[in-house]
């Protein structure tokens, strides 16, 4: 008997928000479903970052973006915030203390210390290291920590620039 009255509750619901839809100007039911997607992209991206499923995520990003409206999600975004998520989490996973809670803070840094802009290219942060690295190598009267920083930002961003 309560399986009737859920059913029947159910089909109620349906067919009144069908009836809606069915009778609102395209205006309205456009605003609605770009919001239901949005609203969709984003409960799709909570649960799949809450999962620990980083890179699965980035597609919902891209249909966020196209239903804004915004280009900034292209294909060649989309591969390079892959590239950029996967390196991360690829450090992270290799770092074997538990000093490395800021994965994008450190690349931040990374392009911080090599003097470089995001949009960069791999020969570009080769040239910048090579220049750093001359003036801040131990041999040069340079230190140590400051070699091995710019080391390591070169190393993430050539992770990242493949």
């Amino acid at each position: 008997m309560n399986l009737i009255v859920l059913s029947l509750v159910i089909f109620l619901i349906l067919y009144g928000v069908l009836w809606l839809i069915s009778n609102m100007d395209k205006k309205t039911f456009s605003g609605m479903f770009k919001f239901g997607i949005i609203l969709l992209s984003v409960t799709a991206i909570i649960l799949l970052i809450l999962a620990g499923r980083y890179l699965l995520s980035l597609p919902f990003f891209a249909v966020i973006g196209t239903a804004l409206k915004r280009s900034v999600f292209n294909f060649v975004n989309l591969v390079y915030l892959y590239r950029l998520v996967s390196t991360i989490l690829k450090v992270r996973k290799n770092r074997s203390n538990g000093t490395f809670t800021s994965s994008f803070g450190e690349v931040n840094e990374a392009y911080k210390i090599l003097g470089l802009e995001r949009n960069c290219s791999r020969q570009e942060i080769i040239n910048a290291h090579k220049t750093k690295i001359k003036q801040a190598h131990p041999d040069k009267s340079g230190s140590n920590e400051l070699a091995s920083k710019i080391n390591r930002a070169r190393d993430i961003l050539l992770e990242i620039h493949k």
